[in-house]
């Protein structure tokens, strides 16, 4: 484990910490700082502003609108992740509002795989009076070629619109709406706003589910619809929405990206791992009370089986450790593997040893794998210089989903450690801490806690501000919460004892109660937080980490 200090300066007061902060950010230019500082709503972005086509966003709105005039029947293809729900219900709800004969189709991972696939135009044109004029993707079809010419064979028009990492080559559609700077609802929402700015003003609330769920860099427009979606969530009347947040214990009006990225989206993504998709989309688009409460405890079910799910194909997955230990990327297969929750396994197994992942689902005759990365290593590139061995590869730099012969997958997996070790450098593969920078006693106070709040929401690209506090004396410490499972400590400055103390927690911590021996000086990796308690608040940091202060180093 190292920390890694990315700024060398020790501010001496919080203009100077602000600075910091924002440069640590890669935020250099005044006009940069400004709109971080204070963002912009989205509904004054331009389609430039977020690397949109104007032209085709305009042919876009004019195809739409020649649905409505000549009444044709259209077909909104989503996905069945978060995002793609989001997309969908953004889109869907939109179109038949508008008084559009609107259809959602939302792909199933067995019968479909992902994204337009010629398994689902089949589903598609099974019914000749249901043949669509029109086809919109929302979050998918960028590398969809032969699903797309088919459809223009067929005589259907089609808008894509996407987010995802473009080929070289791209598809025969009649309009394109794709960036790969949103997500892929804030793309389709980019297509709402054009249509009808005031429907797009109600649909912040899922720009900001599916924004952080996308795990999308949360800096310039990003960090203007999580931020503003929040607000929106904070007051969203939509019952699914509601109803979602009380079976998972939040609440509405102290929503943030931790609550969202841990208690909404795992339950809506669960649904298109393991069970129904049109379950989820049903509940964010239902008005009535007595459809929503079935979902709800339907999700909340589905939820609970894909974590023991999960839990146990990781541990199994565990096992195969001896097959990547000198490696630099992991690469797990089994048979046992539910196609739903590879993409888990492999973020869990990424995220535990620093190293990118991918689990694969072995079929009889095809397999499908999942790939989780850490910054600074593009897997959907390191895949696509393997694309001769892969049926499709698509996704983003941190994240790419794949299918493959099953035959082929020791050939995959042969060439991709052999490519990893090439162009993946050890320096990578550690895993650390980023650090803000070192943060004087002076500043550790209600006031720069305060100041912190500026940064949220909190995500890729900007995280917590977290802080290193050198030579701190433990002044108290004990275990708490249920089962001790966490650690309460005092701390004060070694050098300082006329000093009110900071109180900090460490959670999931509790075990090493036992380290922490009174009057020891240890070094301290935290963040600070006001912490309200019946009305009245006080300082509190949240320990990251901690090691001793005279045998480690800070890189």
């Amino acid at each position: 484990m190292q920390w890694v200090l990315k700024s060398q300066k020790i501010p001496q007061s919080q203009s100077e910490l602000l600075e910091i902060l924002l440069v640590n950010r890669r935020l250099l230019k005044k006009k940069e700082k400004d709109e971080f500082l204070s963002p912009r709503s989205p509904l004054h972005f331009t389609p430039k502003d977020v690397g949109i086509d104007e032209k085709q966003l305009a042919h876009a709105v004019s195809l739409i609108q020649e649905a409505k005039q000549k009444k044709w029947k259209v077909i909104v293809f989503g996905d069945y992740d978060c995002d793609g729900i989001c997309a969908t219900t953004v889109l869907w709800e939109t179109l038949y509002e508008m008084g559009i004969h609107a259809m959602p189709f939302i792909p199933s991972r067995d019968r479909h795989g992902y994204g337009l696939s010629m398994a689902a135009i089949d589903d598609i044109l099974a019914d000749p009076s249901q043949k669509p004029q029109l086809l919109i993707t929302v979050d998918n079809g960028i590398v969809a070629h032969e699903p797309f010419a088919r459809l223009k064979k067929e005589g259907i028009r089609t808008i894509l619109t996407d987010h995802h990492q473009p080929e070289k080559k791209l598809p025969p559609v009649d309009a394109l709406v794709h960036t790969t700077q949103l997500c892929g609802t804030t793309v389709a929402w980019m297509l709402v706003h054009a249509l009808n700015p005031k429907k797009a003003a109600e649909m912040l609330d899922l720009c900001a589910i599916a924004t952080i769920a996308d795990q999308v860099p949360l800096l310039n427009a990003n960090r203007s619809f999580a931020k503003f979606g929040i607000q929106a969530l904070q007051k969203t009347q939509r019952l699914g929405l509601k109803m979602l947040m009380q079976i998972s214990g939040l609440q509405q009006d102290k929503l943030d990206t931790h609550a969202i990225n841990y208690g909404i989206v795992p339950r809506i993504n669960a649904m298109g791992r393991i069970g129904d998709p049109k379950d989820a989309l049903r509940l964010l688009c239902s008005k009535k009370l007595e459809k929503i409460q079935p979902l709800v405890s339907a999700i909340q079910g589905i939820n609970m089986t894909r974590q023991d799910m999960t839990m146990k194909m990781v541990e199994h997955a565990r096992t195969q450790q001896s097959t990547w230990i000198n490696e630099h990327i992991i690469i797990v297969d089994s048979e046992e593997y539910h196609e739903g929750v590879i993409g888990l396994i492999a973020g869990k197994l990424a995220e535990e040893f620093a190293k990118p992942a991918i689990a694969i689902s072995r079929g009889k005759m095809t397999a499908k794998g999942s790939a989780r990365s850490l910054p600074g290593i593009n897997i959907t590139e390191l895949l696509r210089q393997i694309r001769d061995d892969l049926l499709d590869v698509g996704g983003h730099p941190m994240a790419a989903g794949f299918s493959l012969l099953t035959e082929k997958i020791e050939i995959v997996r042969t060439r991709l450690m052999k490519l990893a070790k090439e162009q993946i450098k050890k320096n990578l593969l550690v895993k650390s801490f980023n650090v803000d920078c070192e943060l004087p006693w002076e500043l550790v106070t209600l006031n720069t806690a305060e100041l912190l709040e500026q940064f949220e929401p909190h995500g890729m690209e900007n995280p917590q501000p977290a802080f290193l506090l050198k030579n701190m004396k433990i002044v108290a410490a004990r275990a708490m919460g249920k089962e001790n499972a966490h650690l309460k400590l005092t701390l004060q400055p070694a050098d300082r004892r006329e000093t009110i103390p900071l109180q900090a927690i460490a959670f999931g911590k509790g075990e090493k109660s036992e380290e922490f021996i009174l009057g020891k000086i240890v070094n301290i990796l935290c963040t600070l937080q006001q912490n309200w308690w019946n009305g009245k608040v006080e300082l509190q940091g949240i320990v990251k980490a901690f090691m001793d202060a005279f045998d480690e180093k800070v890189a």
